[in-house]
């Protein structure tokens, strides 16, 4: 994979929508661009990736967003009580559309902890474009 892109194309259905949605939703409230970081999409928010990120994942019947911001990632766990999780990742399955709104939630405090400027977005939506309630 040389792309983001080629990641988001290689995914199949709900998958693709899925972390198609969250890492546009990333590039859009940041006006950061997605990088690839070990073959998945990354908005990497410093010069490295050490300096901070968000990186959004696929599998079967779940999505991952990953962090290095720790207590965000824990207390969005905390506020997903069907999610899964790992030390610095939410997963969530593709049919939890409630989690969608959650999981913007915290790509906005890891981008507004890192300085970024949050800029305009529509309200969100899930994967499949229609409205999703906020946390």
């Amino acid at each position: 994979m040389e792309t983001p892109q080629d990641y988001l194309d290689s995914l199949d259905e709900p998958a693709r929508g899925w972390v198609t949605h969250l890492v546009r939703y990333a590039e859009r409230r940041s006006g950061i661009g997605a990088e690839l970081f070990r073959s998945r999409p990354m908005v990497k928010v410093g010069r490295t990736w050490q300096d901070g990120y968000v990186l959004v994942t696929a599998a079967k019947d779940h999505g991952t967003v990953h962090a290095l911001d720790f207590d965000l990632v824990d207390e969005t766990r905390r506020l997903l009580p069907r999610a899964g999780s790992g030390r610095g990742s939410v997963r969530a399955r593709y049919d939890d559309e409630a989690a969608v709104a959650v999981l913007e939630r915290l790509v906005d405090r890891v981008l507004e902890r890192h300085g970024v400027a949050l800029r305009a977005v529509p309200p969100p939506t899930g994967p499949d474009g229609g409205a999703v309630a906020g946390p």
